[in-house]
């Protein structure tokens, strides 16, 4: 028998000030797996009466729904999961730790999001994108893909954007009555060289894709935006969430999840780039000056390094450039393939110990936490939204 909802969240509260004082962290985790280890129908208590926004894809939430989040807050107090935790134990530790804000803006780990559907019942959800991450955890995007489409169909009172220029997104939503569907222009899609509904090969020829069999991509438009980069088109996104709630369209600036560090005599543009979408974006727009790749494979790195060669790298030949991380081999030799020169560093510090300036490292995941939470690194600014 579960006991009262209050108890488990005060045990929750418990838990995460231990967390705190033993220096384990901010506690988000352990607090919601208390919660519902006590509750286990503690999500759904936890949103009943609150207004819910969801925040799903591939790349970009948590940036994207601190987006929402600070345009929001222009005309109401709003909570969510601002630490990144994603899956239940996060979102049930957020909506704990605020329960006076009836609106909240929560990111939604992709796996997790057919499950958040039917347990919080959110009134408007954005999806960003889908495209390969972590085979070892996500297995293949049309899998993904297929779990979405059969929760959203189970919905169909839910308001969802979607950025209408990904197939798979066209795909999950196409049966469902309230859906925007927002047109940035023609942009070729890693994942999706055949149709999600019914196999065959995508009509890249024309201003978006199109199935000549079942017509995946014909539908009309909601309307057409401007974004040349993920930030930019995220940022349209997320502005268009907030109109409905009365907000205005230019409250923010775009914003990538980049920190700024001190190391040595190097200051370094940490930027996080995850699977092969996230690589492609950062390379398409490197600035001058050094490069450090960093690449490790822990479990949320994603064990498997293959996706390395799902990127082109040529974009670096320009560039001097620098590998380390527990996968440097493996990554050195793919950009080998694709004629960068480069050097082969054992770790960060031996990396940027000759390095002067302003240096941009892409660092996967594990990678990214590790160098911008080094107490031997001065942070000097965070991935904070910037008012205009």
């Amino acid at each position: 028998m579960s006991v009262p909802l209050s108890i488990a969240m005060a045990a929750g509260r418990a838990a995460a000030a231990a967390s705190r004082a033993f220096r384990r962290g901010e506690g988000a985790t352990v607090s919601g797996r208390v919660i519902l280890a006590l509750r286990p129908d503690a999500l759904a208590q936890l949103s009943r009466g609150r207004r819910i926004i969801l925040v799903s894809g591939t790349n970009g939430k948590t940036s994207t729904a601190e987006l929402l989040r600070e345009l929001l807050e222009t005309v109401a107090q709003v909570g969510g999961n601002r630490t990144g935790a994603n899956l239940d134990t996060g979102m049930v530790a957020a909506l704990a730790k605020e329960p006076q804000h009836k609106l909240v803006v929560l990111e939604v780990d992709e796996m997790y999001l057919p499950r958040a559907l039917d347990e919080l019942k959110p009134e408007r959800m954005l999806l960003l994108n889908l495209s390969r991450d972590q085979l070892h955890r996500t297995s293949e995007v049309r899998m993904v893909a297929a779990g979405w489409r059969a929760a959203i169909d189970r919905h169909p009172e839910i308001d969802i954007v979607i950025d209408y220029e990904d197939p798979f997104l066209a795909y999950v939503t196409r049966n469902h009555p309230r859906t925007t569907r927002v047109g940035f222009g023609k942009r070729l899609h890693l994942d999706a060289a055949s149709c999600p509904e019914c196999g065959s090969l995508l009509d890249w020829s024309g201003t978006r894709y199109r199935c000549a069999k079942c017509e995946l991509g014909l539908l009309p438009q909601s309307f057409a935006a401007i974004g040349a980069s993920a930030i930019e088109r995220n940022l349209e996104l997320a502005c268009i969430v907030a109109r409905h709630y009365g907000v205005a369209a230019d409250s923010v600036q775009p914003r990538d999840r980049v920190v700024t560090v001190i190391s040595g005599q190097a200051t370094l543009q940490v930027r996080l780039v995850k699977n092969p979408a996230s690589w492609i974006e950062a390379l398409s727009a490197l600035p001058d000056g050094p490069v450090i790749l960093v690449v490790n494979a822990r479990g949320v790195d994603g064990l498997d390094t293959s996706w390395l060669w799902d990127v082109d790298y040529s974009t670096l030949r320009s560039h001097e450039v620098l590998v380390t991380g527990e996968r440097r081999l493996d990554a050195a030799y793919r950009i080998h393939v694709d004629g960068v020169r480069h050097r082969v560093c054992e770790n960060l510090a031996d990396a940027t110990s000759f390095l002067t300036g302003s240096v941009t490292v892409l660092a996967s995941y594990t990678a990214f936490i590790a160098i911008t939470a080094n107490s031997g690194h001065k942070v000097l600014k965070d991935s904070k939204v910037t008012r205009r």
